[in-house]
């Protein structure tokens, strides 16, 4: 018999397990029927997400932001861009800088997919009360801010 404590521990282990293999399932089958983007893999539609969010950033930005090195990040681009879903844009004063900007596919397509995570808040949001739904994004930061504290020194884990 568990204690409490271990009881608790267990739960929630398996429900944070649950969610990601859930989420990621959920999200294949939901590229496979977009009417742009069904091409994509759920990695590439990560990357689109990130260039989507702001206009014009550098390899590095992008890399930086998804948590991949460069040289990975290039490999995606050369296939996004081969897909028709980005462009690169060279710096007219430094060659070197190359910035990477969503194409109208690539807008439609990101469009499409963030649809597909509102669609999916608004169900888990629909009958919580506004003190709930503070709750909830409370929660969630809180598990987003030691994630990204243990991929900031991982030597603390």
């Amino acid at each position: 018999m568990l204690d409490k404590d271990s009881y608790y521990l267990k739960k929630m282990k398996t429900q944070l397990m649950r969610i990601y293999l859930l989420a990621a399932k959920s999200e294949d089958l939901a590229l496979k029927s977009l009417t742009t983007g069904a091409d994509l893999s759920a990695a590439e539609m990560h990357t689109l997400v990130v260039i989507g969010r702001s206009t014009l950033k550098t390899m590095s930005e992008i890399a930086q932001e998804l948590l991949i090195n460069v040289s990975t990040l290039s490999i995606a681009i050369n296939k996004l861009e081969k897909k028709g879903y980005v462009r690169r844009i060279k710096n007219e004063s430094d060659r070197r800088v190359v910035r990477i900007v969503l194409s109208e596919k690539g807008k439609r397509a990101l469009s499409e997919h963030e649809n597909f995570y509102y669609d999916i808040i608004r169900e888990i949001s629909s009958d919580m009360s506004e003190p709930e739904k503070r709750e909830y994004i409370r929660m969630l930061s809180g598990v987003e801010e030691l994630l990204t504290q243990r991929l900031a020194d991982p030597a603390a884990q």
